[in-house]
């Protein structure tokens, strides 16, 4: 029998600081790895490497866990916003909410092309084997959004949301979880939009979530404490990772 994966990393951007993070699974030996930046946001890893998105900048870049050999992956972006990585096939995914776009590029950024025209997206996700990408479009449609890998047969799920942002998905367990600043919360729904409830209703304005399916965590930012956080799937034994940090949004999770 294989070891169970556990969280070795979790790394967030700071939008206000211009920095990107990294503490170890214990919430402890926090550090900045990637400084002076404009306004990062979105933010993926994959192993051996971190990725963001920099909307003051319009740029998508990487580099290494350590924060050594940053490298621009796509620039003259009009406003690039979160991102998620398909490692099994080698792509990188973002949307634009200026663009009104999904666009996707291979890991090292050649080969870029748009999915999905006409509808601005904020946070984004991928089920690589069921072939579907899941976005949240807060601007015009308040709604979750999904489609196939390359951008056809659109769907839109659950309608009627606030300002959410942050889209994590447990595929096995049929849900999709988002982060909603604006009502304070964290929720759930299936995939195909159905059986919408609350899972954290005190998030501290939550920005963006991700999860940790093995160890049946969840974690997410919270954009006005300015804390990391993490609960179980069902939203139970809440806890403050990281205190103190200055604009908390994108979170990503190195999983071994």
């Amino acid at each position: 029998m294989g070891c169970m994966a556990n969280v070795r990393n979790i790394f967030w951007t700071d939008t206000a600081a211009g920095t990107i993070t990294s503490c170890d699974s214990h919430g402890a030996n926090v550090r900045t790895i990637v400084s002076g930046l404009e306004h990062p946001l979105g933010i993926a890893v994959s192993t051996g490497c971190v990725y963001w998105t920099d909307y003051g900048a319009g740029l998508v870049q990487c580099a290494k866990l350590d924060g050594s050999a940053v490298k621009i992956l796509a620039d003259n972006l009009p406003m690039p916003r979160h991102m998620a990585i398909d490692e099994r096939i080698g792509k990188l995914y973002w949307t634009d909410s200026s663009a009104n776009k999904v666009q996707r590029s291979n890991l090292d950024g050649s080969g870029c092309e748009d999915l999905v025209t006409g509808i601005p997206g904020a946070g984004i996700a991928i089920d690589s084997l069921g072939g579907k990408i899941y976005w949240a479009d807060p601007f015009e449609g308040k709604c979750n959004l999904r489609a196939n890998l390359d951008g056809s047969d659109i769907e839109k799920l659950t309608t009627g949301l606030g300002v959410h942002v942050g889209i994590a998905l447990d595929v096995k367990g049929d849900r999709i979880y988002w982060a909603d600043a604006e009502t304070d919360k964290v929720q759930r729904s299936k995939l195909d939009g159905s059986q919408v409830e609350d899972v954290i209703t005190d998030g501290g304005a939550p920005r963006c979530v991700v999860l940790d399916l093995a160890g049946e965590h969840m974690y997410w930012t919270g954009s006005a404490s300015d804390i990391i956080y993490r609960a179980s799937l069902d939203g139970g034994e809440i806890r403050n990772m990281v205190s103190g940090q200055g604009g908390p949004r994108g979170i990503a999770l190195l999983i071994e």
